[in-house]
């Protein structure tokens, strides 16, 4: 077990009544969506990439965030984030979702950025004495890494990253997540709110019903709560006897991470930092999954697997049966979102009971309640 985690206290007052879920609104509404994009992921720190896909120089990724879209690159000075537009008419610059290469083109008016992101080049359009091609590069993006992990924030005051992160950094310290090498990625579109989503990824109790796969390999009975410091919520959940590693045939050749406590190798340790990003923390592996709103009614999922980098060294290394259940997983989960934002989209819908083992559900929420209250006055 981890040392400098502890399980939360079984006499805590959630345990006295459970939890109750939120309003029509807080889920369907645009008002809503509107403080959520202002309040949280227009002013703090947000987790964005891993550094194991943005190794090189010149090595780029990019993320649509609300309506506006952001573009990591790798420059002499480390890693980068800039608003992904140009500077002379707003031309959205790369679509590619990542990459190399060593310059930036626009390709309307043919504008030239080095992956510093310094305007290198007009290439003819015509500008007089009053422009100033060292103030037009392109925009940066307040970046900085944690962990392995790259932050942006668009705040100027956006809370202390570090005392955001509270204890997490034990967490990544044990799995060595800095050092992982993402393997694979991709990009899920939802039809439900982002909190939905969430909601779905910090519980097990729908596993049984909705996940036969994993519901054979994990024990959702034997699960529990974390009490975590920091805007970071999660909980434990068991691997079955009889297996090792959470995959579409529960075994796995792959050794267990060094670090990872010998009472924690049978475990899935699920970490989310707020808003938007859990991992699933397992002896052989760690998975990353983002989800970013985009309207009061959809959003999209990234999904990043990361191994150590002694097993992916390996000859004979293959993630397919690990990809091949999350995969599956997932589609199953976006079904569930989906189903879920149709149901309580009605006006009519009152809101439900939860459960103790939804207990990081209702601290979602009531950490997004804080977030985006009304002023007073």
């Amino acid at each position: 077990m981890f040392d400098l985690i502890d399980e939360q206290d079984e006499e805590r007052p959630y345990f006295e009544t459970g939890g109750v879920g939120r309003s029509h609104d807080f889920y369907t509404g645009e008002r809503q969506h509107r403080r959520e994009m202002a309040r949280i992921y227009g002013r703090r720190w947000l987790p964005v990439d891993h550094v194991s896909r943005l190794k090189e120089k010149g090595s780029y990724s990019t993320l649509n965030i609300g309506t506006g879209s952001v573009l990591l690159m790798h420059g002499d000075n480390g890693i980068q984030a800039y608003h992904n537009y140009c500077r002379h008419r707003g031309y959205k610059l790369v679509e590619e979702a990542t990459g190399k290469r060593q310059s930036v083109v626009c390709l309307y008016h043919c504008w030239v950025y080095d992956r510093n992101g310094k305007l290198k080049s007009l290439n003819g359009t015509y500008f007089d004495h009053f422009f100033e091609k060292e103030k037009n590069g392109l925009v940066p993006v307040r970046t900085e890494v944690r962990f392995g992990v790259v932050f942006i924030a668009f705040s100027d005051d956006a809370p202390d990253l570090d005392a955001s992160l509270g204890q997490f950094g034990e967490f990544a310290r044990v799995y060595e997540l800095a050092e992982l090498e993402c393997v694979q990625a991709k990009d899920y579109p939802v039809a439900s709110n982002w909190k939905l989503v969430a909601h779905n990824v910090n519980e097990s109790l729908h596993f049984p019903t909705a996940h036969k796969d994993l519901h054979r390999i994990t024990d959702f009975d034997d699960a529990g709560t974390y009490d975590l410091k920091g805007d970071i919520v999660g909980a434990w959940q068991s691997i079955r006897g009889g297996y090792n590693s959470v995959s579409m045939t529960g075994r796995s050749g792959r050794s267990p991470m060094p670090l990872v406590p010998e009472g924690d190798q049978q475990k899935i340790n699920w970490i989310t930092i707020l808003p938007n990003l859990l991992f699933g923390f397992t002896a052989d592996y760690v998975m990353m999954q983002w989800v970013w709103p985009e309207s009061p009614g959809t959003c999209f999922v990234r999904h990043f697997w990361l191994f150590h980098p002694s097993e992916t060294a390996k000859d004979d290394f293959s993630h397919e049966a690990v990809f091949a259940l999350w995969d599956k997983a997932n589609y199953e989960d976006w079904e569930l979102c989906e189903r879920t934002q149709r149901g309580l989209s009605n006006p009519m819908w009152a809101p439900g009971q939860l459960s103790l083992d939804e207990e990081v559900v209702s601290q979602i929420d009531a950490w997004v309640a804080r977030e985006t209250e009304e002023d007073e006055g």
